[in-house]
């Protein structure tokens, strides 16, 4: 029998055993709400972060090093957090005084977590390399000058020769950086971004108090800075560090990753394996069906697994698993392909999943109608709305920011040759995919949020690229790849987090989000002449990190697409069908049964790089999880949160270490997931 008739919802509370399963880390308890956001925080944090994206490029395509961003959970930002709270700590022993308060730290975190994308994968690594590969990789075999130069609009690409050649081949001693080419679709390009900055901005600041408040979300990556700072006899970070469990978790990871780090040094050195790839083992049919199939250890991704409630963190391995099972059953029925790559078993993968998404962002739109209707109508009345004092923007400015960002960015695509309606589609489809991403993260905490398909899949799954035509292709290729495809660091989630720790830390979220946004378009500045710098010295085509596949890919993608146009599938149709339904399906279960163990939210993203990376440390961290709870009850379960806290650090500390070495050595090695 059905014991809960509220509407449903991917997140909200679930009664007792939410209670029992999620706890929330500790709120800071300021004196003075103002006291967070002064000159010294605000001028620290944008020197760090100026610092740290001015360095990225170097650290994480010349040298190969585990990324100073890399997901949403910055290891700089984290390396921040602890490096000033323990600095703050030595000098209250040494002179009686902080130089920082809890708050301060908080607001220097918040301006490097929300900023560190930009020079990676929340912004320019794919969006720089982009303007030029269609000039550069043109080849008389790929016919790219006859097929695509003439729909790209002069000012999308940079076509200057030189420019695009250097870029990827370094330039000739004594040359000067060619900047001139840059300037015009720069200036284009940043009026697009600047709108989705907006966008993702108003979004976060109308569903906060909905997923914040009412359904009272976990925010797992919000949890570890607060536990840091949390005070003891008035001191910030004192009870964290004087936990010997932190320091158990700490030291044996930190160990670990010493120890194969050493090994990457010298092969003599024993190592620890943390990666097997199990596809070696399965190169018969039907097993073949579920490569790519990985088992991984990713510490921090196991502690923050520990933190989130059991159902969330269910869904995530069983969603995977699932989609390999399906594999191996359409490879026995005599499909060809695989569970996640290649064949027509991924294209049917892939599109439940797209299936999935639109009903989750339905459902969340559904949960959001109130405020989004209120929010919207206060545009046109002089009326003031529900209490909004304390959210980061008021309703009023975030209704009319998110409807100016869809204006302007659907003028920016119109004005780049799209026909308005696959314009207005994408934007539509891409506002739902950032809704249901940023909600895992809030929810589910994931480290890196990625899918297997793009804003532009669902245009083409919809009316084919016979439909679309050639110029709203050549758009939609460009857009698609350098800023929507590959979202592990996008800005949404970073925001969210960064209102939710300044609500529970106190600090007044109006002021900070004025901070957040001189913060983005410095640290923009910075960032875009490091890149290019760094480009232009080393060569995009021999970094350690490969910039140039993922823009080619798509490309040769969008050529076989103009010489050969596609129609709609049914078997595209029917698998978004198929998927659309398991999601409702589960979420009505969830909605109206208690005791039902599996969230929809991990459905989504059950063959994208993050899951299959992710979804073993997942696994462990839920069945560590259980089997505490279960036998030491929810007093054991509080008392080991230190130990995972410790976890999560000593991935930090030594993703930190190994950087620092790399940047001696110019040997990289990867630490956390990426």
């Amino acid at each position: 029998m059905p014991v809960d008739r509220r509407p449903p919802s991917p997140g909200r509370p679930r009664d007792s055993r939410t209670s029992r399963d999620q706890l929330s880390g500790p709120h800071l308890k300021p004196t003075d709400s103002w006291r967070g956001i002064t000159w010294r925080s605000a001028l620290l944090g944008l020197v760090l972060a100026g610092g740290l994206c001015a360095l990225t490029p170097y650290n994480d395509y010349v040298i190969g090093n585990t990324y100073i961003a890399g997901n949403h959970f910055p290891v700089g930002a984290a390396a921040v957090l602890l490096a000033l709270s323990l600095f703050n700590l030595l000098l209250c022993r040494l002179r009686g005084r902080l130089l920082l308060t809890a708050q301060e730290i908080a607001v220097v975190y918040i301006i490097v977590m929300v900023t560190s994308g930009i020079p990676s994968t929340g912004l320019l690594r794919y969006l720089l390399p982009v303007l030029t590969t269609p000039y550069y990789f043109a080849t008389p075999g790929n016919r790219w000058e006859h097929v695509l130069w003439g729909h790209i609009p002069q000012w999308l690409g940079v076509s200057d020769p030189l420019a695009s050649s250097w870029l990827w081949e370094g330039m000739p001693v004594g040359a000067h950086l060619p900047w001139g080419p840059w300037w015009l679709p720069l200036f284009r390009w940043a009026i697009l971004i600047a709108a989705l900055w907006l966008l993702m901005l108003s979004l976060a600041t109308l569903v906060r108090k909905q997923w914040a408040d009412r359904e009272r979300l976990a925010f797992p990556l919000v949890q570890f800075p607060l536990e840091v700072l949390r005070p003891s006899d008035g001191t910030p970070a004192l009870a964290f560090f004087r936990n010997r469990l932190v320091w158990v978790g700490t030291g044996a990871i930190f160990f670990l990753h010493l120890l194969n780090g050493l090994h990457q040094h010298f092969p003599a050195i024993p190592s620890i394996p943390t990666f097997w790839d199990l596809d070696y083992y399965l190169t018969d049919r039907p097993w073949s069906a579920m490569a790519p199939l990985y088992v991984a250890l990713f510490p921090a991704a196991i502690g923050f697994a520990y933190l989130l409630t059991l159902e969330v963190a269910a869904g995530f391995w069983v969603a995977t698993l699932f989609m390999k099972a399906e594999g191996v059953v359409l490879s026995s029925l005599g499909y060809e392909g695989a569970s996640a790559w290649g064949g027509v078993i991924s294209q049917v993968t892939r599109h439940e999943q797209m299936g999935g998404l639109l009903v989750l962002s339905l459902v969340l739109l559904w949960s959001l109608r109130g405020t989004m209707t209120k929010s919207l109508r206060s545009i046109f009345t002089s009326s003031k709305t529900a209490d909004d004092a304390q959210e980061p923007l008021s309703y009023r400015f975030a209704a009319a920011g998110l409807v100016c960002a869809l204006a302007v960015a659907f003028a920016w695509l119109v004005a780049a040759g799209m026909e308005p309606l696959p314009a207005a589609g994408f934007l539509l489809v891409l506002a739902g995919i950032y809704l249901v991403l940023t909600r895992i993260v809030a929810e589910a905490g994931m480290l890196m949020v990625h899918l297997s398909f793009t804003p532009a899949d669902y245009l083409l799954a919809f009316s084919g690229s016979a439909a679309l035509g050639s110029a709203s292709l050549t758009v939609l290729t460009f857009v698609d790849c350098a800023l929507t495809w590959d979202l592990r660091e996008f800005f949404m989630p970073s925001a969210l987090n960064a209102f939710r720790l300044a609500e529970q830390s106190g600090i007044r979220s109006r002021k900070l989000s004025g901070l957040i946004g001189a913060a983005l378009v410095l640290c923009a500045l910075i960032a875009v002449p490091a890149f290019l710098y760094t480009c232009y010295h080393s060569g995009a085509a021999s970094t350690a990190i490969s910039l140039g596949s993922h823009p080619r890919r798509f490309f040769a993608a969008l050529a076989s697409q103009l010489e050969n146009p596609s129609r709609p599938a049914n078997v595209k149709y029917l698998s978004m069908a198929a998927g659309g339904a398991l999601v409702a399906m589960l979420t009505w279960l969830r909605a109206y049964f208690v005791w039902w163990p599996i969230h929809p939210l991990g459905f989504v993203m059950a063959t994208s790089w993050a899951s299959l990376n992710l979804w073993f440390s997942l696994f462990l961290g839920w069945l560590l999880k259980l089997l505490t709870i279960r036998y030491f009850g929810l007093r054991g379960y509080v008392q080991l949160r230190p130990l995972f806290m410790g976890i999560i650090m000593g991935d930090i500390l030594a993703a930190v270490f190994w950087i620092i070495v790399g940047l001696f050595t110019r040997v990289g090695i990867m630490v956390t997931v990426n």
